[in-house]
C-alpha cells in the first residue's frame, strides 16, 4: 500500500510590516520613535520613514529609511533647514508645513511602491495630511497619530464639528461633548494650525484624519478612560 502523502503545511504569514512617517519636528518625532519601540518589540517589521538629519540623531535599533529633503528653491526654507526645530523665524513655519510637506509625500510614495510587498499600514503624524493621499494612491491602510493627549484632541474635534473656531477672540464658550465642563476662548482652546493664514493647512489635517482607518493617541485608560470612550465616539 501506497504511504500517505502528507500535505505540506503552508508557509506562516510575514510579520506585520508598519511604515511609521513622523513630521519632522522633534517633539512630533520623539513619541513616534517610542511607538516604533512599543511594535518592534511585539515582532512586526517596522520601517521608521524620516530624513537624512533625523537618521544621524536617533542611533535606534530601527530600519530608518532616509528621505531625500526638497531643495531650498522647492520649499522656500533656508538651504540646510530640514527639521522644524532648525526654524529661526515664525514666517517658516507656514512656508515648511505647506510646501515641504507636500514635497516629501513623492519620495514617501516612491518608497512603497519599490518595497516587493504593501506594508500593512502606514502610520502618519496627524499634521502630516499628505500622506492620506499617498495611502489611497498605494492602496495601504493608514492610521493618524496625534501627540496631545485624548483630553486635547476630543476639545479641538468637538469645537471644530460645532463651528466654534469662528467665535470672537475674546468670546468665551463651553466646549460640547465632554464629560465635564470645558469653557475656553478661542486664544486658549486646544488645537493645532489656529493661526490667521493656516486655515488651508488644517482644513487638510481634519480631512485626512477624518478619512484615516485609525488613531493611535498619546494616552492610556487609567488617566483619560472617559474622554478615550468620548473620542472613539466622536471620530
Amino acid at each position: 500500500m501506497a504511504e500517505p502523502v502528507t500535505a505540506t503545511p503552508p508557509p506562516p504569514p510575514p510579520p506585520p510590516h508598519f511604515v511609521i512617517v513622523p513630521l519632522p519636528a522633534q517633539g512630533h518625532t520623539i513619541p513616534m520613535v517610542a511607538l516604533a519601540r512599543l511594535l518592534a518589540e511585539r515582532g512586526p517589521r517596522r520601517h521608521l520613514r524620516g530624513v537624512a538629519d533625523l537618521a544621524a540623531r536617533a542611533k535606534l535599533p530601527l530600519e530608518i529609511v532616509e528621505v531625500p529633503f526638497p531643495p531650498a528653491e522647492d520649499t522656500g526654507l533656508p538651504p540646510g533647514v530640514e527639521n522644524v526645530d532648525q526654524i529661526t523665524k515664525f514666517s517658516h513655519f507656514l512656508v515648511a508645513f505647506k510646501n515641504t510637506l507636500r514635497e516629501l509625500a513623492a519620495p514617501l510614495e516612491a518608497y512603497l511602491r519599490a518595497l516587493p510587498a504593501r506594508p500593512s499600514c502606514i502610520i502618519s503624524d496627524w499634521s502630516f495630511p499628505s500622506t492620506a493621499d499617498v495611502a489611497r494612491r498605494v492602496g495601504v491602510r493608514r492610521l493618524f497619530f496625534h501627540g496631545p493627549s485624548c483630553f486635547y484632541s476630543l476639545c479641538d474635534l468637538n469645537a471644530a464639528a460645532h463651528g466654534l473656531q469662528q467665535q470672537g477672540d475674546d468670546d468665551r464658550y463651553v466646549v460640547p461633548g465632554m464629560s465635564v465642563r470645558v469653557e475656553v476662548t478661542k486664544d486658549t482652546k486646544p488645537g493645532f494650525f489656529n493661526f490667521p493664514g493656516w486655515e488651508e493647512n488644517r482644513d487638510a489635517a481634519m480631512e485626512a484624519m477624518r478619512t484615516a482607518d485609525g488613531a493611535v493617541v498619546n494616552t492610556f485608560l487609567d488617566l483619560e478612560d472617559e474622554f478615550i470612550a468620548c473620542y472613539e465616539a466622536a471620530r
